[in-house]
């Protein structure tokens, strides 16, 4: 971590300003409102909310996964990776970054399982689609975007 903000690579790479969001998001703006685009990075933040919760990890770990969600998407759009195969991605990044230790493979794809059909079914009636196989690979698109 640098010491002074305005050397981080946090000011540097990722204080984007709204021409430049709005550039990365006109796919997505082009099929959602600005408004709705909001609604869905709020839906899937209480779903990492909701796994994280499960999973018992610490709140800085969820938060690093918003985070890292959040990032990929203000770079990327909704429709190049699938947000509900990015998000247990971002958790299971997070757990790792954050040393908080590695999240079973098993254990994460049952509790998003138990998560879709519990607390998101009204959203994703169907079962949770994504192995852990999908998780990992995705793993790499998400540090290559970081």
């Amino acid at each position: 971590m640098a010491g002074n903000f305005w050397q981080s690579s946090h000011f540097q790479q990722w204080v984007l300003d709204p021409p430049e969001l709005f550039k990365n998001r006109q796919a997505d703006l082009n099929v959602l409102t600005e408004d709705g685009y909001q609604k869905i990075m709020i839906f899937f933040a209480n779903f990492i909310q909701s796994l994280g919760e499960q999973l018992k990890l610490r709140q800085q770990v969820i938060a690093t996964a918003t985070i890292y969600f959040k990032r990929f998407y203000s770079r990327n759009s909704l429709k190049c990776i699938d947000p509900w195969l990015m998000a247990p991605t971002c958790v299971f990044l997070a757990s790792k970054v954050e040393e908080f230790g590695v999240i079973s493979n098993t254990r994460l794809i049952s509790t998003c399982q138990a998560v879709v059909k519990n607390k998101f079914s009204h959203a994703h009636p169907l079962e949770y689609p994504y192995r852990i196989n999908l998780v990992l690979e995705c793993e790499f698109y998400l540090l290559e975007m970081m």
